[in-house]
């Protein structure tokens, strides 16, 4: 049997943490390393309220050093770190650093929602229990887990109950490889954070669509959210280097999906859309 020769192409690697800065106030980071960039973005935020107090992003190094540079995003002051902040994301930095900005400081407002299960106190919530029967009930039915609660056998309070923390909140890496060969590309993802790990697998063939894919769970909160791997297989036949985070969501996400693993197959399909337009581009001057 003959293998067809891959060579590494293209590489990405997110690190994110949520730690205490002092009494009042946690520190968002999130920072980007890879073959073309390096970035990072920061958020100042108010443990209570959850409100950002300062905001910025920072890029040390790009294609052709176009977007190098460091700023503060004042227009964000006062934004509340949570979901549905994309709007106040994109009026305040828009598609500055080609979008990088807003990435940067989209992965840090995830950072905030994972880390207020050990900041519940602060929320207002008596106990961790309480913080769980809030999640059930205003996040009934948003993805697997809580799609799924009559199966769900055990509940988050439980699954996070001997994760002790210090000053640091929250972690999560994700890493995104790309390789190449003459008969198409292979992507490889993997996330790991505080309360999940999953990897990925996508084959392109050379028109772009997904000609093969495979994902597994080793950590999460219950086993029902492993059975988001018997979705995966939907992502077959689309074209991935042109595939937005909506429409990957559409496919594999929504009530009986996982968006961190939308949010895994986004950022692999950022990546492969890097190395396809280079890719095109070389064809075209050929």
């Amino acid at each position: 049997m003959v293998i067809n020769c891959m060579n590494l192409t293209y590489v990405k690697n997110w690190y994110s943490c949520v730690r205490r800065i002092n009494p009042d106030d946690v520190l968002a980071e999130t920072f980007l390393n890879g073959t073309d960039i390096e970035a990072a973005g920061r958020l100042t935020v108010n443990v209570r309220t959850f409100a950002v107090k300062e905001a910025a992003w920072e890029v040390y190094r790009s294609p052709g050093g176009r977007f190098n540079g460091c700023k503060a995003v004042p227009a964000l002051k006062g934004a509340v770190a949570y979901f549905n902040i994309g709007k106040e994301l994109r009026r305040a930095v828009g598609d500055e650093a080609g979008g990088m900005a807003r990435e940067m400081l989209a992965e840090c407002v995830r950072g905030m929602i994972q880390a207020e299960t050990f900041l519940y106190r602060e929320r207002g919530f008596e106990s961790v229990d309480d913080y769980g029967r809030y999640w059930e009930s205003h996040y009934l039915n948003s993805c697997r887990y809580y799609s799924n609660l009559d199966r769900v056998t055990r509940a988050w309070p439980e699954y996070v109950g001997n994760f002790w923390r210090g000053l640091n909140f929250f972690t999560r890496s994700k890493s995104c490889s790309v390789f190449s060969g003459s008969d198409g590309l292979n992507i490889v993802g993997n996330l790991s954070d505080s309360f999940h790990e999953m990897g990925a697998v996508i084959d392109l063939d050379t028109t772009g669509r997904v000609a093969g894919c495979r994902c597994g769970f080793l950590r999460a909160p219950d086993r029902v959210c492993f059975e988001c791997e018997a979705l995966f297989s939907e992502l077959k036949g689309l074209v991935l280097p042109h595939c937005g985070k909506k429409q990957i969501g559409k496919v594999i996400g929504g009530g009986q999906g996982c968006d961190h693993l939308v949010d895994l197959i986004s950022d692999m399909a950022k990546a492969v859309a890097v190395v396809w337009k280079s890719k095109a581009g070389l064809q075209e001057l050929k």
